[in-house]
């Protein structure tokens, strides 16, 4: 029985429940983890996207401070209510949208973040096809992928907490040395935007809000769902934002390593692993290889990790069980070539996650309709339409705004990622306040 007991705490970790304070972890060990998550290919693919758009390394670095600080405000606002409160990112959606708004919330995440592991899991796949000069066929070899990279998440928290102490350090140390390497002495601004320009089947960020704005929507849904790691956080303001200014600095070194290995090379994304690995650039081998493969798969974990929580908020299953169908529903992603479309992908991640991370805020801090108590108590609303309008309204703003169709020129309304959580922000408190209506009293 004690044997049985302890299995099945291994694998639920407070998934459908407030985490207990003496479960609770130090602020150093979840920052390891959040690093962990940092450590991504796609933070490099996004800085060779953005240094080849934005031509000159002073555009470049303004684009990262922009973007990281939009991260850090969120992450960190939305990671102190899960350390407050112990929830996680799909409870937490219950309090603010009802549960019917929370189940098409949960599997706006959910799904999100399963394109997130199929685009990693086919990147993976291509790391591996060039290391070893393979010829199998990339489907197959990317849905394997993604079946492999699933199987620490199994284990929740710990399997994640294992993975990144052990991969992190190691990374960090070869993209440093990777980058003194390269130097830098970088391809003329005209030659690099001409190729953003002709970069298919979509050309590169060209603006800096709009660069700031991929970064911000590279990381917007782990930001977003903070709650999912920080529950596990003691709740203190200065932790949760230390842990979240360490990782998205990481995050925005990552950056600058793509971008620097872009504007030496002139070599678009899809050729990184040539690029790491390759004789004729930085020829780091096998190295270089094992670098990719624990890159992708340390933040691969946290993607199946955080989805599988916004689909238990649904289906009410074994955590287990559903992270095992989420993997494989992503793998089938992965072998269907999600990877093909990245800067769209990351368009839509950060027109429509940002405002859900806006209307949590303001029902925690402006509204103060999140207080802690455990949510088996608490009647939820069935629907705060309210909400739901909000996050529609502000997703369409924030699309308008991102080149689809318009532009804006005025700063920092040029950042399309703002304008998303902004104006979440604003219409939800300006609607709550002026028709306060019944969900106040079914639920809050």
């Amino acid at each position: 029985m004690v044997k049985e007991r302890r299995s099945e705490e291994l694998l639920e970790d407070y998934s459908l429940e407030s985490v207990p304070l003496e479960r609770r972890k130090s602020w150093i060990n979840l920052a390891v983890i959040w690093i962990g998550i940092a450590v991504v290919m796609s933070a490099i693919f996004r800085g060779m996207m953005i240094g080849l758009g934005l031509g000159n390394i002073s555009s470049v670095i303004f684009s990262y401070l922009l973007g990281e600080v939009i991260l850090i405000a969120v992450m960190g606002l939305t990671g102190y209510i899960g350390a407050k409160t112990g929830f996680s990112t799909p409870l937490i959606a219950n309090l603010s949208f009802g549960r019917i708004g929370a189940i098409l919330i949960s599997l706006s995440i959910a799904f999100s973040l399963i394109g997130w592991f199929g685009v990693q899991a086919a990147f993976f796949a291509r790391t591996i096809q060039f290391y070893f000069g393979m010829h199998l066929s990339i489907p197959l070899l990317s849905f394997c992928c993604g079946i492999l990279m699933m199987i620490p998440a199994i284990f929740g928290i710990r399997g994640l907490s294992v993975l990144s102490w052990a991969a992190s350090p190691f990374m960090v140390v070869i993209f440093l040395w990777g980058m003194m390497k390269m130097g830098l002495h970088f391809l003329p601004s005209e030659t690099l935007i001409s190729l953003a320009i002709n970069h298919k089947p979509d050309p590169y960020p060209l603006t800096v809000g709009a660069a700031a704005s991929i970064v911000a929507g590279g990381f917007i849904v782990g930001a977003t769902t903070s709650a999912d790691i920080f529950r596990y956080a003691r709740p203190r303001m200065k932790d949760i934002f230390s842990a979240a200014a360490l990782a998205m600095g990481v995050s925005a070194f990552l950056h600058l390593v793509g971008s620097i290995l872009a504007m030496n090379t002139g070599l678009y994304h899809e050729r990184l692993p040539e690029l790491i690995m390759g004789n004729q650039y930085l020829g780091l081998g096998f190295i270089g290889f094992m670098v990719l493969l624990l890159a992708q798969w340390t933040t691969n974990d946290s993607n199946i990790y955080s989805s599988v929580l916004a689909l238990n908020n649904i289906f009410h299953a074994k955590r287990w069980k559903v992270t095992i169908a989420a993997g494989v529903i992503a793998s089938l992603f992965a072998s269907l070539g999600i990877l093909e479309r990245l800067e769209l992908f990351l368009v839509i991640l950060t027109v429509s996650i940002g405002p859900i991370g806006g209307i949590f805020l303001t029902d925690y801090y402006f509204l103060k309709r999140l207080p802690k108590q455990n949510f088996k108590q608490k009647s939820f609303s069935r629907l705060n339409s309210k909400a739901l309008a909000v996050y529609i309204i502000s997703f369409f703003i924030g699309w308008t705004t991102s080149g689809h169709p318009f532009t804006i020129k005025v700063f920092p309304f040029s950042v399309f990622a703002f304008n998303g959580i902004l104006s979440s922000i604003v219409l939800y408190y300006t609607v709550m306040k002026i028709f306060p209506g019944k969900e106040r009293q079914n639920g809050f």
